[in-house]
């Protein structure tokens, strides 16, 4: 059992301390930020036990995880310092790990232990108002450790982290690095550029449908925060980025030389590459099943819904409302578990008028 220090109540740090209340382990998670409305909303919202200065905090716990940017590493741990006690362990949730590992190399005592850590989740809902106690289910949470960190140290961290329902990953900062590059921080470049493309033209942007939406979502993310993100890994961005434009550029010369097959050949090769990506949805088993059902709009239907297939033992494990007309229905995704509940469920549903089938 152990006291748990969250320092930066935003949609990370409201999230860890939702789901780590749920642990026998985590007798009390103390909560600290800068601003006053985050920590009235994670009192409220149950994500901490009580708000508490620095030295408190840090005096009073066990394990310190770090939730703010990135920028704020150095004072945070020199205020940190200070306080610490032996076996202390910190951690973070930063983007980037190579940075933040000298950061925890030059500026922590001895006698405490710093982890690297970054969760690979997120929501387009920024702050504390994001937070979800499971935002980190099935989702890949990455660790740092040091070489010389003691194995009951990880065994006790990984335990604990593992309580958030994410799967844990151990690997070199500067693997994590190169890895993030180019599946987190080059697409939020992309996505950047993308929408600056369209110039804010008003008649682009009304015609701008899903595709387009899905591509960009991550550019509506907090832009100070990205800033901060993209500097700490500069070094491996600018020869990711290099790459890229390699990329483009071979797709604009094939353009202008009309080199069908160069163009068929790369974008065969994009699709079979991203067929290969791991089918595991944050929050759904690995061998689920999506049903389509077009519903009616009238109210109480998805609790009819729920109710019907409760009744004969088909658990949803999720649920999204793809598209909605007012007045008329909509189209409805259930994810579940099992092939077999997913074909019982569909004959379920057409019995009350339901258009449904397997996806």
């Amino acid at each position: 059992m152990q006291n748990i220090f969250v320092i930066g109540l935003g949609l990370i740090g409201g999230s860890l301390g939702l789901a780590l209340k749920q642990s026998e382990r985590a007798v009390r998670i103390l909560g600290h930020d800068t601003d006053k409305t985050a920590i009235a909303r994670a009192l409220a919202m149950g994500a901490i036990d009580e708000e508490a200065p620095i030295h408190k905090g840090v005096t009073e716990s066990d394990l310190i995880i770090l939730c703010s940017p990135i920028s704020t590493y150095v004072s945070l741990l020199l205020a940190m310092r200070p306080y610490l006690r032996p076996g202390s362990v910190i951690t973070d949730i930063g983007s980037t790990k190579q940075a933040v590992m000298n950061m925890f190399e030059e500026l922590l005592p001895d006698f405490a232990w710093g982890i690297g850590g970054h969760p690979m989740a997120g929501s387009e809902i920024q702050g504390i108002n994001g937070a979800d106690r499971y935002l980190f289910e099935n989702a890949v949470y990455i660790l740092t450790p040091p070489a010389d960190v003691p194995e009951e140290v990880m065994t006790g961290l990984t335990g604990l982290l593992e309580i958030t329902g994410a799967r844990i990953k151990i690997m070199s900062p500067d693997r994590h690095d190169e890895i993030v590059a180019t599946i987190s921080h080059i697409p939020h470049i992309a996505a950047a550029s993308l929408v600056n493309l369209t110039t804010g033209d008003n008649e682009t942007l009304m015609m701008a449908a899903g595709g387009f939406r899905d591509i960009t979502r991550i550019a509506s993310s907090n832009s100070g925060l990205w800033e901060d993100i993209l500097l700490s890994n500069r070094g491996k961005l600018e020869g990711k980025l290099a790459h890229f434009i390699t990329l483009l550029q071979e797709f604009k010369q094939a353009l202008a030389e009309e080199d069908v097959e160069l163009i068929r050949e790369k974008l065969e090769n994009a699709r079979n590459i991203r067929n290969r990506i791991p089918g595991i949805r944050k929050g759904l088993l690995p061998n689920f099943c999506d049903i389509i059902c077009i519903v009616p709009d009238r109210p109480g239907i998805i609790g009819e819904i729920g109710a019907l297939l409760g009744s004969r033992g088909i658990n949803i494990v999720d649920i999204e409302i793809l598209r909605a007309r007012e007045g008329d229905g909509g189209t409805m995704r259930l994810g579940l578990p099992l092939l077999e509940d997913a074909h019982q469920a569909v004959k379920l549903l057409r019995s009350i008028d339901v258009k449904a089938w397997v996806r």
